[in-house]
C-alpha cells in the first residue's frame, strides 16, 4: 500500500511538472529588440539575443533604426559579428526564418533613401505608431543595442 501511494504521488508530481518541462522558458513572452548601433559587436549581441529568444518561443520584434537602418538592405558591405561569424543582414534573415518580426523605422528608411524593394524579404518599413504599439503591448519587454 505504501509503495502504491508513493507511485501515485510520483505520478502526480511528474504530471504537474510536465508543462514546465515541455514548454520553452520564453513561450509567449513578448520581446521588442531595438537595434540602433552601427557597431557590429553591439548590434550583433542584440541580434543574437533576439534569435535565441525567438528560438525558445518568444514573440520577438526587432526594430531597426538610426545607424542600424542599413542592416536589412539587400546590398552593401557589412562587418561580421565575430561571435556568430555572420553579418547583421544574415542574422536578421535567421530571426525572420524562425518566426520573428523585423521592422525598419520609416524615418530612418527615408534618411537612408531605402524603399521596401531595397530590403530583404520579411522586413517591413513602419511608422512610429506601429513601433509604439509593439512596445506597449501587455507584458512586452524591450532591450536596446
Amino acid at each position: 500500500m505504501k509503495k502504491l501511494l508513493i507511485n501515485i504521488l510520483l505520478m502526480f508530481s511528474i504530471a504537474s511538472l510536465s508543462p514546465m518541462v515541455l514548454a520553452g522558458p520564453l513561450d509567449g513572452k513578448k520581446l521588442v529588440m531595438i537595434i540602433k548601433s552601427a557597431d557590429s559587436s553591439e548590434a550583433g549581441m542584440g541580434l543574437s539575443l533576439a534569435y535565441s529568444a525567438v528560438k525558445k518561443g518568444a514573440q520577438v520584434t526587432v526594430v531597426l533604426g538610426a545607424n542600424a537602418a542599413l542592416y536589412p538592405a539587400k546590398k552593401g558591405a557589412q562587418r561580421i559579428f565575430a561571435a556568430k561569424n555572420k553579418i547583421p543582414r544574415d542574422m536578421l534573415k535567421d530571426i525572420i526564418t524562425k518566426g520573428g518580426t523585423v521592422y525598419l523605422c520609416g524615418l530612418c528608411a527615408k534618411w537612408q533613401k531605402l524603399q521596401q524593394s531595397d530590403l530583404i524579404d520579411g522586413v517591413e518599413i513602419v511608422t512610429s505608431i506601429k513601433i509604439w504599439n509593439k512596445l506597449y503591448e501587455d507584458g512586452a519587454k524591450s532591450l536596446t543595442f
